[in-house]
Formats: C-alpha cells, structure tokens, sequence
C-alpha cells in the first residue's frame, strides 16, 4: 500500500524566542553600525518531529508523543500507533506504522458506508465507519516497529434497532481469538447513533510483535432501555476514532531535515542575517542570531523531504523566493513571515503554516487494480514558486521533473496521493496533472488528464476509474479541515 496520509486537521508549529548563546548556523552577515547595540535571541522549536511527520501519520497534537524515558534508542516513541478517523471517507488510516493492515467485515467483505462521527483531540467531528447489519468486524493491524501495546479504544454508536453491546476479542493468526471483554454494553441506549466510548487495557495480553494483530467486534443485542427492538438484518452500527496505543520505532523517511530563516530589514528589505541548519529525527537544534535594535521581518521555512529547496543567495527581499522540485512529492515544507521589533532580548512565539497541499487519487474501480504497476504524474501548469515580497515575479526556475509512483493495489488500498508545494496564498492557484498509467511490464494502458485551483493547507481529492473509464469524469473534492479539502470525482 502507499503510504498515506493524512487526513484530517492542519498542524501548527510552534518557534519561541529565548535568551541563549547557543549557535549552531551558517550565518550571512549585513555589515552592522559597531556602535550600535546588539542583542543575542535565541530560537527554539519546540516539539517540532511530533507535529512535522508524514501527513498519512498525522499525530494529535495533545496525544504526548515523545522520546521514552530513560531510553537510549532515540527514535522510539509513545502514543498513538494505528488511527483511523474516517474523516475522508476511506479506509486509510491517519496514523499507521506498517502499510499492510485491513478491515473487513461479515465474512470479508470490505465496508464502504460512512455517516456522521465524532471530534478526537484536535480531529474535528467528521465521518465514521458505518456498518448495516453488522455480524462482525475485523481490524488487523501488523506491528511491524512496536514494541509495547497500552490500549485500544474507540467510539461507537448504533441506530434505534442496531445492536447495544458488543463483544471484543483478539487473535494473531485470524482464526483463533482470545475474548478481551465479552459483554460491552452500550452507556446511551434511549438516543440513536448517540456515541459510546470504550477503552480497553493491553498490557496484560501476551502478545508476539512479529506477528499480525487481529481485534474482532460482534455485535449484541445488549439491555436496549427504550430502543426499540433489535434487529440484525436493519441494525446500523457506527465505528469512529478506532486507536491503538503503545510504544514503537519512528521510522525515518527524509533524507533532508532542515530549517532555513532570512531576517530583512523591515524598512530597506536588505537581508540582515541568512543561513540554514540541519535537524536530526525528533528535535531540531536550539541556535542563536545577534540583531541590533529595529524592526525586522523574519522568514523561517522548514523541509522535510528527500531533496534540498530552491532558495537562492540574495541581498533583499524582492528577489527572494522558495520553490520545491515537483519530483520531491513527498515533501513537508512549512513556514511563516513574521514581523518584529527588537528592543531587547526578547521571547516570541511564531506559527508556522504548512506552504504544501495534499493531492490524492481515490479509484472507484470495482474490477482488480493489480494489474497497474506504475503511474507517471506529470505537471501542466506553471511551475510552483513562493515569493512573498514580490507575488509578480516571473518565474525564477525550470521544472520537468516527474512524480514516479510505484502503487501495491489490492482489494483494500486503491489510493495514490503526494504533495504540491504551494507557498501561502489566499488565492486559489490552478492545478493540472497529466497520469499515463503503466503494467508491470511497462507497457502503456492509459493517460487521463485532471485539474482543479487550490490554497495551500488544503487536501485535494480526485475520485473516480482509473480503467476501463472515458478521460476528464473524476469528481473533485476539497477538505476545508486542514484549511481546506477538495474532491473532484473524474468518471
């Protein structure tokens, strides 16, 4: 499966301004009135990798995922290990640490109905699972890179002839379940599809990491209250926020993990202090800059991704511009442009904006997908560039390069997505990719054309065939809980 994303909620970051003496940057240097007086301000990112992770694996913001304690494996974290939203109405998860997990139910089927859920943390309220007479529902869960399970919980509700109470158990080969707890009865039972949440405890399961993790719900007829009778034909149930909890090995995935900051005179433009520095998985080093008293406008930009950004040595801020090749699609580039006034030592906190969107491709097609071996993305529009003190600047950069996605579709993962870096805008900017779609023995099957306009922060969705299917019919749809989504269907 491709590795995926996030859905679901725009993250913020967070810089704060503190007195330290710590320097650890390159630095270009505008000569300075010796007799003026000059000031140290530090920086700091704060919790940076837990929020900077790869949009398929959004963290919650308020789930404390951090470097284990007294351990010296640095790239272990606690937290969330597998979650699932919904939001987008897919069954890619939020959060996952191996790409090979599944949901079926009665018998296998894979369920494709969706109704209104539930907010978790900081996931808004968006979409869950819903499932018409429900027999059973199996989540497996490989736990590739963990190494202790805490918990499992999740929200569910049913309609007024739906079941009220639950049974859950758990295997690791799917066939021989252990019971977790036998009989869960529903807290709301007068309400339909009023939410009911259950937490469950792990860490007493003897469980073998190496293997596949299978939790299997049955659905109860359970005490109903005023609900009215049970039926198990009819009975709808509603699954959301489903979470597994514990300790696993961050994966490394970028080759480039760098912040960049341009600080310019706020009244010449003239760059007064420029440099970049590298950050390692987890944390990004603490560095210094000396500023004399003004006013300042300060860019900082980060980059997680495989390849360096486009961003030139320059004097002043018109000709200052950041770009990313389009090849580097898995690219996670946030920044923001701040304005201040040094008078001191100081301390200030700054947000930092995602300057990307997400652009995924969901394929409706009910044949077998495991025929396509390669997709080629190509780009039609104007190459994308970043200038935030000259929004009329002709473009700087020349860029042919290619998305090569390599997919592993089956019966359960039929979605393709990557990044277009955009900057940050309030203008919708137009998209337009060219797909030739490849089989395994790199033979041509087709080219489809799709397009749509889109800020940044916002995920675009593009869902429809991808054989068998006339060019131009995907429905397009845009998710404004980032900042925005968008969903274009395409047949």
């Amino acid at each position: 499966m491709m590795r995926r994303p996030i859905h679901s909620g725009w993250y913020s970051f967070f810089i704060f301004f503190i007195m330290c003496n710590v320097s650890s940057c390159k630095k270009n240097v505008e000569e300075q009135d010796d007799a003026q007086e000059s000031y140290t301000v530090g920086f700091r990112f704060q919790e940076f990798e837990q929020h900077a992770s790869p949009l398929g694996a959004k963290k919650a913001a308020s789930s404390k995922r951090y470097a284990v304690a007294n351990n010296t494996i640095h790239n272990m974290y606690e937290g969330q290990i597998y979650y699932w939203s919904f939001n987008a109405e897919t069954l890619m998860p939020d959060i996952y640490p191996s790409t090979h997990w599944r949901i079926t139910y009665n018998g296998g089927q894979i369920p494709d109905e969706y109704g209104i859920g539930w907010a978790y943390e900081d996931y808004t309220a968006g979409r869950a699972l819903s499932l018409k007479g429900l027999k059973e529902l199996i989540f497996k869960m490989p736990l590739t890179n963990v190494s202790a399970l805490h918990e499992l919980a999740f929200d569910v509700s049913s309609s007024g002839t739906g079941p009220k109470s639950f049974s859950l158990a758990f295997s690791q080969n799917g066939e021989n379940y252990t019971v977790i707890q036998e009989n869960n009865q529903f807290t709301n039972t007068n309400t339909p599809q009023a939410k009911n949440a259950f937490t469950f405890a792990l860490t007493e399961q003897s469980l073998d990491f190496s293997r596949d993790l299978y939790i299997k719900l049955v659905p109860k007829e359970g005490h109903r209250g005023s609900a009215g009778d049970y039926n198990e034909v009819t009975g709808i149930m509603r699954v959301d926020n489903f979470r597994l909890s514990g300790v696993a090995e961050r994966v490394a995935d970028a080759n480039v993990r760098r912040v960049h900051y341009h600080v310019f005179d706020a009244i010449t433009k003239n760059v007064i202090l420029s440099g970049a520095d590298h950050f390692r998985e987890g944390s990004l080093s603490d560095f210094a800059l000396t500023l004399p008293g003004g006013d300042y406008i300060a860019s900082f930009v980060t980059n997680v991704s495989n390849a360096e950004l486009d961003i030139p040595e320059i004097a002043d801020a018109s000709a200052y511009f950041i770009a990313n090749e389009f090849s580097n699609s898995k690219a996670e580039v946030f920044g923001v442009l701040d304005t201040f006034t040094v008078q001191g030592d100081m301390q200030k906190e700054i947000e930092l904006n995602r300057y990307y969107s997400e652009i995924r491709f969901v394929f409706t097609d009910l044949e077998d997908l495991s025929s396509v071996a390669k997709l080629i993305v190509k780009r039609k529009h104007e190459a994308n560039f970043y200038a935030p003190f000259n929004p009329l600047m002709n473009s700087p950069i020349e860029d042919t390069s290619e998305i090569v996605l390599l997919p592993e579709f089956d019966e359960t993962n039929r979605e393709i997505y990557f990044n277009q870096f955009i900057g940050h805008t309030s203008i919708p900017l137009p998209l337009e990719y060219v797909v030739d779609v490849y089989d395994a023995s790199d033979e041509w099957i087709r080219t489809f054309q799709v397009e749509s306009e889109i800020r940044n922060n916002m995920q675009l969705l593009f869902r429809g065939k991808l054989l068998d299917a006339p060019n131009g019919q995907f429905v397009v749809r845009l998710n404004e809980k980032w900042d925005g989504e968008k969903q274009v269907d395409f047949n």
